[in-house]
């Protein structure tokens, strides 16, 4: 899913952000053939996804073609991909996809709306339609079904061609809404990323075959349960790497939420009083980065207040876990001082969050969801939860470095049910650990921000 306009210069520089030289890492084999590198092309061919571009891809565009300069593509269509898990070995968490056909006719299924975008210079990043989120997954579901795919999906994406990103279909609001909540949209970094660093780094970073389909889990993390079990659309600009600010040119928090608002401004109807947002972000400001609690606070405060003035009412603030619990802290020296800051930045998220309570007074919905004794419960009391192991990873990752996340790892010999492990890398949960999070976050959020 794809929201950050960078420039394509800096595509590696913002997965080098993490420390990773992306320009030297093979393409990986997620699938019985490999999968192509994506490049960003968004050259349409109205005979279908072809695996290679047409070769006109720069030539003057054509009547329902969308045109490559365009900051505001004109009506036309795009193709959509399926993606699902390849094994249903949970140690297997490579995915891939299969083009949607058309479930009345078997032609490649078209999705009709917009793009909006920026240049040859630009990614294109949204494609806006009138097609909801489950009229897309159910043309997906029968397109694998059709096919003999058990898999269950794992999304559906628009792209134009085999060497297009994952691209977001944004469903556009209809003219006439009730005050309900009717979508969630989820700030953050690699806890909630969905695919935003996979497509930045041209499907390399986090790798396929050990991480599923870009998520830094061996399957969905927390914000895909969370929207199933509320039964919202869902739309995500966390992205792995990103800290409360701009960290090189890998966008935070701050810039997430511009990336938004800009986005709301091409969306037909859109009310942010009936989104519901979460906000989980200063990990990497403490781990990684060596902001202090007070900088990493400041910038979600400062977030926060420019959601709310942007017109958001309902939203839910995720403290930080204690992250010095985390297996990769067993390499590391300075797990008493992250604990210590944790508690820190924990604080001060409180204390703004009260602030702004006070100054919106009931206008204002902001929750804060404590996932840091939620966490401390679960890893004093794995076996309370159903867990055996809370100390170390399912993947077998000695030596954690900048370039873990870019190679096949392999799972250690006594993890053969990754259900049973809190961690499936040395910082990353399990999804079965997401989705345990997604249901205590659930009813507070019924309880407290959609009644």
């Amino acid at each position: 899913m794809q929201h950050f306009r960078i420039p394509l210069s800096h595509r590696i520089a913002a997965a080098a952000a993490l420390g990773a030289a992306l320009a030297l890492a093979p393409a990986h084999a997620a699938g019985p053939a490999p999968l192509p590198t994506p490049t960003g092309d968004m050259s349409l061919s109205p005979a279908g996804p072809d695996v290679a571009p047409p070769a006109a891809s720069t030539a003057p565009t054509a009547p329902g073609m969308t045109p490559r300069t365009a900051r505001r593509g004109s009506d036309t269509y795009t193709y959509l991909r399926c993606w699902y898990r390849i094994d249903a070995d949970p140690l297997k968490p490579a995915a891939t996809y299969e083009w949607a056909r058309d479930p009345a006719g078997g032609d490649w299924y078209r999705v009709s709306g917009y793009w909006w975008a920026d240049g040859i210079t630009q990614w294109k990043n949204m494609f806006y339609s009138t097609a909801t989120q489950d009229a897309l997954a159910d043309v997906c579901r029968k397109t694998l079904a059709a096919k003999g795919i058990k898999s269950a999906l794992t999304q559906a994406v628009a792209a134009n061609n085999a060497l297009s990103f994952n691209y977001t279909v944004w469903t556009i609001d209809s003219a006439q809404q009730d005050a309900r909540v009717n979508k969630l949209i989820v700030f953050g970094d690699s806890l909630s990323d969905t695919q935003n660093m996979y497509n930045a780094s041209q499907w390399k970073l986090p790798n396929g075959t050990s991480w599923h389909a870009g998520r830094f889990s061996n399957g969905p993390v927390w914000a895909e349960y969370l929207a199933n079990a509320l039964r919202l659309p869902f739309y995500n600009w966390a992205i792995g790497g990103a800290a409360t600010d701009q960290h090189l040119v890998v966008p935070g928090l701050v810039q997430q939420i511009d990336s938004w608002r800009e986005y709301m401004e091409r969306a037909p109807d859109y009310r942010p009083g009936n989104t519901l947002f979460a906000v989980f972000a200063g990990g990497n400001d403490l781990v990684n980065y060596g902001r202090s609690p007070e900088q990493a606070a400041n910038a979600v405060r400062d977030s926060l207040d420019r959601l709310v003035a942007a017109g958001a009412t309902r939203i839910m603030l995720v403290t930080l876990p204690d992250v010095s619990r985390a297996p990769v802290f067993a390499t590391r020296t300075d797990a008493a001082s992250v604990a210590a800051q944790v508690k820190d930045y924990n604080q001060r998220l409180a204390d703004a969050a009260a602030a702004l309570r006070a100054r919106y007074g009931a206008t204002l919905r902001l929750e804060v969801f404590d996932a840091y004794a939620l966490f401390d419960d679960l890893l004093s009391h794995p076996a309370k939860f159903g867990f055996d192991d809370a100390k170390r990873s399912c993947l077998d990752i000695p030596k954690p470095s900048s370039f873990t996340y870019m190679a096949a790892q392999t799972p250690r010999a006594d993890c053969r049910d990754p259900a049973r492990f809190v961690f499936w890398d040395t910082l990353h949960p399990t999804t079965r650990t997401h989705a345990w999070l997604a249901e205590q976050v659930a009813p507070f959020v019924r309880a407290r921000l959609l009644n």
